[in-house]
């Protein structure tokens, strides 16, 4: 399927588009139930899809707060982790299902994993990177993802922007094996096309080490299969026996355990690396065991789910999910708290908590993180723009504006990231009354992207009151 430009709609769409466009400021909920119906028969039409997502924003401002707005997250998802193969047999189905979970909740990470991945499995690959790159903004340490956003940036050619955001991925877990195979194949893409590499040489030839070229076919044999990853991890094994000392064979087995969702063995494994000696001040390690025991969670609240749409009346399935649901959330929490006290000057985890934190409400004991996670370059943009949300969700417009100013002079470029920090300062100069400064963070908004949130609607508003 090859996506579509609003343009190239008929005449008749463009204009109920454009209707749906207008009213997403003063009627949205009417607007997202328009542009619903709209791109479930036009999926491959991105712009629209851009346009629904503003509406969904406004039409739930404040609605998804709180333990209710958490729950939006988890639950009701009829094709979400383990649920694969649903999306695979039926994607444009899947992504109409995305967009419901997404009507109810925008920020629903689960229903944009779910649109990313159906919109692969189409080609719509500009519409995966659209759903990858907000759940990127959303939940910026979510490895997968960015494993997922990288891939598709690979597939289009834009090994560069893949390139980058692996840099900083790796920055942030130099351990994570995947991330360094993805960087490097990026950057075998790009070489290749720059056309530096002679045609008569195999991929083998080109590397300049032979066992990195090995282990990038591996990785790539991986993904064919169980089979091909149970191969991966008997040769690994062998490894174990022959070097009992090399960590690196051990984060292998564990990592394709995990690859397969036998979540025991791979704790199993990662525990083995931890009782080493190199392993035991191994602080990746340890965050690898809490992202484990949190997927093994997950995976159980997904069967739970597959159940439930077998049976939506299931009374003792839906008890069970809510549990499962809050004790993941709970655990996450508790993790993040802990990791905090025993490793003070890790500022990452200190950002994590401050996430949760803010999702939590807990708009207070979030400043006093962010502050903190500040000190890290690694979080710092993060931090400042969380921070800056954490002011205003407080009324505090001036210090949000001095967080959200800095961040954006931090920020190169016009990313995502840049999109969100634009509007959020626009929107703190505007609960202030400064129209005057608002309007020309919109204005940087509108000239790089028309279809984000509704800059546009703002735009009209401000020079049709002129």
């Amino acid at each position: 399927m090859e996506e579509v430009a609003l343009k190239d709609l008929d005449t008749r769409l463009q204009k109920q588009i454009e209707n749906a466009r207008k009213a997403v400021d003063k009627n949205p909920s009417y607007a997202v139930d328009i542009l619903t119906n709209i791109v479930a028969r036009n999926p491959a039409c991105l712009d629209a899809r851009k346009i629904l997502r503003q509406a969904q924003q406004r039409a739930t401002k404040g609605k998804t707060k709180g333990l209710g707005g958490l729950l939006s997250k988890v639950t009701s998802i009829p094709f979400s982790m383990g649920s694969h193969s649903k999306i695979k047999k039926d994607p444009q189905k899947a992504m109409q299902s995305a967009e419901q979970m997404l009507n109810a909740n925008p920020d629903n990470v689960t229903g944009l994993e779910v649109l990313g991945l159906a919109a692969e499995e189409l080609e719509l690959y500009s519409t995966a990177v659209f759903a990858y790159e907000t759940v990127r903004k959303l939940a910026p340490t979510n490895s997968e993802n960015t494993k997922s956003l990288m891939t598709v940036h690979i597939k289009t050619g834009n090994c560069e922007e893949a390139i980058r955001i692996g840099d900083a991925a790796y920055r942030a877990n130099p351990s994570d094996d995947e991330v360094q195979a993805l960087i490097k194949k990026a950057s075998v893409e790009q070489t290749m096309k720059k056309g530096k590499w002679e045609e008569d040489k195999s991929f083998r030839d080109k590397l300049k080490d032979e066992d990195e070229s090995q282990k990038l076919e591996q990785a790539g044999r991986a993904k064919t299969g169980d089979s091909g990853l149970r191969a991966l991890i008997e040769e690994a094994k062998k490894g174990v026996a022959e070097t009992p000392d090399n960590m690196n064979f051990y984060r292998e087995i564990a990592s394709n355990y995990r690859k397969l969702g036998d979540y025991d063995s791979a704790l199993e494994w990662v525990a083995k690396a931890r009782s080493l000696e190199a392993g035991r001040a191994d602080v990746n390690l340890e965050r690898m065991v809490a992202t484990l025991k949190r997927e093994k969670m997950q995976k159980a609240i997904s069967d739970v789910e597959e159940r439930l749409e077998a049976n939506p009346e299931d009374l003792t399935a839906k008890a069970e999910l809510e549990k499962l649901s809050v004790e993941e959330r709970t655990f996450r929490l508790e993790q993040c708290e802990d990791l905090v006290q025993r490793y003070p000057n890790e500022y990452s985890y200190r950002y994590e908590l401050g996430e949760l934190y803010f999702e939590d409400e807990e708009i207070d004991k979030a400043i006093k993180e962010l502050q903190l996670a500040q000190r890290s370059p690694k979080v710092r943009v993060g931090a400042l723009i969380l921070l800056g949300k954490a002011y205003l969700a407080k009324g505090f417009h001036d210090l949000a504006s001095e967080q959200l100013t800095t961040a954006k002079s931090e920020i190169p470029g016009m990313t995502d990231q840049k999109k969100d920090v634009l509007y959020q300062l626009g929107s703190a100069y505007e609960q202030q009354g400064d129209m005057d400064k608002a309007i020309v963070e919109f204005k940087a908004l509108y000239g790089a992207d028309i279809s984000y949130r509704d800059v546009s609607q703002k735009i009209d508003d401000f020079y049709s009151n002129k």
